[in-house]
């Protein structure tokens, strides 16, 4: 791609800024002086991701689409990954064992997503041990009791620290007073795939409200041919029935008063059909278990009409293993791997009102992981690789101070200080700008810088092809993003440009000529865009969305493109679901440009339908048809250095028939 063509899409944040500056005369209704000093923060449209707290969506300091319900079920999303595929300059990429995601042109192959923070209502999913953000069916959530998911793009850290880099996404949890008695949907089709799920809620006045849901899962998985392996040692290529996967989540919320529990608990296995690692191609042995529970207590009080306390004290258990298979068929042997850790923590955080144009949230994180263990060995005979047995801990401290100049200006300015052992003291400020230049168009100036520590996995684990590198520094990036937003009537009109610095970006790279792997701090990395958006909503549930997104990102010192880095990203959705109405529609068609791979080759260009279809048979009861890759599209996702494939093929044409009952939310 040359400079010139890639010279179109670099974002002019100063001529928007002066173009919205100027438009922002038209006058807007005054506060009232003797409001509720939180009745700004507590409108009935309102996203909590971006800053810890109910915001409306069009005076967050970041840039977030808000996923709905609505959008889930029509669609039939079957993870919080799928769904993220429909998101505005985010793309997802799977090596058919977990799932990845990219914003902004961002995502290094073997990063175990840990520059995108996942967190379920707040609560931060990624593991202690990898830092991994989960995806897919292994993050163990059923969209089933999903309300919304928030994306918010941009440096996170002020408020969430490590992780927060790329994004925050948010999902958001139906709580039990709005469910309503039993729930139960299945699902078959796709690759020989079975799943079922089921709910129950209790809501009644003056007594706990509580839900319970569960899932299970079950697929045997696609055949695959991968050319790489075209050898009659390797079977030809073939992978047959190694592709499987089977997962168990379940899901708890309890509230009573102000006090919520929350419980998760989830397994997911899967079969690894690629010979990653080196192992013995296509021998379905070769699998991985995954799962993140934690249980949490939370509560909120108000200690006075201007103080609001919120606390939270909580237990994460992220558990790994791995079965890789090694040799020739006739005289294999098990390597077992083992990942896990556990954390306990605290936060404690207070929104401070001292006048009606003026909150200042503060607070203090404290975790420690007890127990972090890293485990590499042969089962038989017996050989020792990795043995590791550590500790960690991180406080942290943060303050966000919010200030309104008028009825049209908000700034928001904040920071945070994180404290790892073993590592200087990390500090991520932000500077946020927000004008409603009229009650149709707002504009943000939004910049930041957030990190990302390195995990335990990436210093600690030495074992053939990997060395450690005790060495290992934190990842930066500073942000600086202009966004502009012009509703008018049923279309709303998103511009956005944005420029992206990486400083110290942690890659998995070949230490020397014999294949050693080692993470190590790499060179800088600009990255710049443009992204747009038209969103159409009509009355009758009628939604239609159209995203593009064009962006470059390139290595500082030898102006290299980066591998899976597409230049355009763009989407077209229809959403039909009437409130009440027999049928729901959800059509989508994306596209995908071609990526560089580290084999220096590029993907196919991804063009890719989705479609489903719901229609009432009885009160409470939908069944739908799905097709996912309705074209069959034959495309890949680049490899990491683990595969010996320069690029992963992916799934074609799968068809899905689903059932559901599920009783009228109380509103």
């Amino acid at each position: 791609m040359s400079l010139r063509s890639s010279a179109r899409c670099r974002p002019s944040v100063r001529t928007a800024g002066l173009v919205v500056l100027a438009l922002a005369s038209a006058p807007l209704p005054a506060a009232h002086a003797d409001e509720d000093p939180f009745s700004l923060v507590r409108e009935e449209q309102t996203v909590t991701g971006a800053a810890k707290r109910a915001q409306p969506l069009s005076e967050t300091p970041s840039a977030v689409t808000v996923i709905t319900a609505q959008e889930i079920h029509a669609h039939g999303y079957h993870t919080v990954g799928e769904a993220l595929r429909w998101v505005r300059g985010v793309f997802v990429t799977y090596d058919r064992n977990y799932t990845y995601v990219g914003v902004r042109g961002l995502q290094r192959p073997g990063d175990y997503n840990n520059k995108v923070l996942i967190t379920l209502d707040g609560h931060a999913l990624n593991g202690c041990v990898f830092m991994d953000g989960l995806f897919g069916e292994e993050l163990g959530i059923d969209m089933e009791t999903v309300e919304r998911i928030e994306v918010v793009r941009g440096p996170g850290s002020a408020l969430y620290g490590t992780n927060a880099v790329l994004a925050v996404v948010n999902v958001v949890t139906r709580r039990p007073s709005r469910e309503t008695g039993v729930t139960m949907s299945g699902r078959t089709g796709g690759q020989h795939e079975g799943r079922a799920f089921a709910s129950i809620a209790s809501s009644r006045p003056g007594l706990p409200e509580w839900s319970v849901s569960g899932s299970w899962l079950g697929a045997r998985g696609a055949d695959l041919h991968f050319p790489e392996y075209d050898d009659p040692a390797t079977h030809g290529g073939a992978a047959v029935d190694a592709d499987g996967e089977r997962a168990v989540n379940l899901l708890a919320h309890a509230d009573w008063r102000d006090l919520h529990l929350t419980v998760k608990l989830n397994e997911r296995m899967k079969r690894i059909p690629t010979g990653a690692f080196g192992t013995t191609f296509a021998d379905r042995r070769n699998r991985t278990y995954d799962g993140h529970d934690f249980v949490e207590l939370s509560g909120s009080r108000q200690l006075s009409p201007a103080l609001e306390l919120v606390g939270r004290a909580y237990w994460d258990g992220a558990r790994y293993r791995g079965y890789y298979i090694y040799g020739p068929d006739n005289a294999t042997f098990v390597n077992y791997e083992r990942g896990d850790g556990d954390v306990i923590g605290t936060e404690w955080r207070g929104h401070w009102s001292p006048a009606p144009r003026h909150v200042v949230t503060f607070g203090a994180v404290a975790e420690l992981d007890p127990r972090i263990t890293l485990d590499s060995y042969d089962l038989d005979p017996y050989t020792l690789y990795v043995a590791e047995r550590t500790r960690s801990s991180v406080f942290a401290g943060y303050l966000e101070d919010e200030r309104r100049f008028g009825a049209r200006t908000i700034l928001t300015a904040g920071t945070r200080v994180d404290r790892y052992p073993g590592i200087d003291p990390v500090l991520s400020p932000r500077l946020d700008l927000v004008v409603r230049a009229s009650s149709q168009l707002t504009w943000k100036l939004l910049a930041g810088s957030a990190f990302r520590a390195p995990s335990r996995f990436e210093t600690d684990y030495a074992s053939p092809p990997q060395i450690l590198n005790p060495g290992l520094g934190p990842e930066r990036v500073t942000t600086v993003e202009s966004e502009l937003v012009r509703a008018t009537g049923p279309v709303t009109i998103t511009l956005s440009g944005y420029q992206n610095v990486v400083r110290g970006l942690i890659d998995l790279v070949q230490w020397d000529s014999s294949g050693t792997l080692q993470y190590q701090n790499r060179e800088r990395v600009h990255g710049h865009g443009l992204e747009g958006e038209v969103d159409l909503v009509r009355p009758g549930g009628t939604r239609l969305r159209l995203a593009v997104a064009c962006q470059r990102s390139d290595l500082e010192e030898t102006h290299a493109e980066l591998s899976n880095s597409p230049r355009w990203n763009a989407h077209l959705a229809l959403t039909h679901a009437p409130a009440g109405g027999p049928l729901t529609v959800g059509l989508g068609l994306r596209y995908l440009s071609p990526r560089l791979t580290l084999g220096a080759n590029r993907t196919a260009a991804a063009t890719v339908a989705d479609a489903r279809l719901g229609y009432r048979v009885g009160h409470g009861a939908q069944v739908g048809l799905e097709a996912r890759n309705l074209f069959d599209a034959r495309y890949g996702d680049p490899g990491s250095e683990e595969h010996l494939e320069d690029q992963i093929i992916q799934d074609g044409r799968s068809l899905f028939v689903t059932l559901t009952y599920r009783p009228a939310p109380h509103p």
